[in-house]
């Protein structure tokens, strides 16, 4: 087992500055995010040439891409809120495989409708599971 780190915990302007940060700390896995490119962490498409320096970019340096973030909030509140994020997450599958990875990351997320990462007292009702384990069923597809 090699550890890692999450791309995004290095902040720099530019994707090869961010990855020479990782090299520097003497790591060569990340989970990587797609801000990390100067994408949103979730893009509605993302450019062939994009995939490219992402690749070249981490083969420069022999970082190994062991998943990318594709985070987003399974249980909002709003269901269109979760199918853009159905969509999304197809984009950035279907660009997994060139960029070196066949993981994706998720998160449950929350019934807050402003914060993701903030606990909701809806959380734990059996509704937040049904849409829960539909949308896990429909990401998995």
């Amino acid at each position: 087992m090699e550890i890692g780190i999450f791309a995004k915990t290095f902040t720099r302007p530019t994707l090869e500055d961010t990855l020479d940060a990782v090299e520097l700390a003497g790591l060569h896995v990340v989970q990587f995010n797609m801000v990390c490119a100067g994408l949103p962490s979730m893009p509605d498409a993302i450019d062939a040439m994009v995939v490219k320096r992402i690749q070249q970019a981490m083969a420069a340096r022999d970082i190994r891409m062991a998943a990318v973030s594709g985070t987003f909030n399974m249980i909002h509140p709003n269901v269109q809120v979760r199918q853009d994020g159905l969509r999304r997450l197809d984009v950035l599958a279907r660009a997994c495989k060139p960029m070196g990875t066949g993981m994706i990351t998720l998160c449950t997320g929350t019934r807050d409708p402003n914060d993701m990462w903030r606990a909701h007292p809806d959380n734990q009702s059996p509704e937040a599971w049904q849409d829960l384990t539909e949308m896990m069923a429909k990401a998995l597809e």
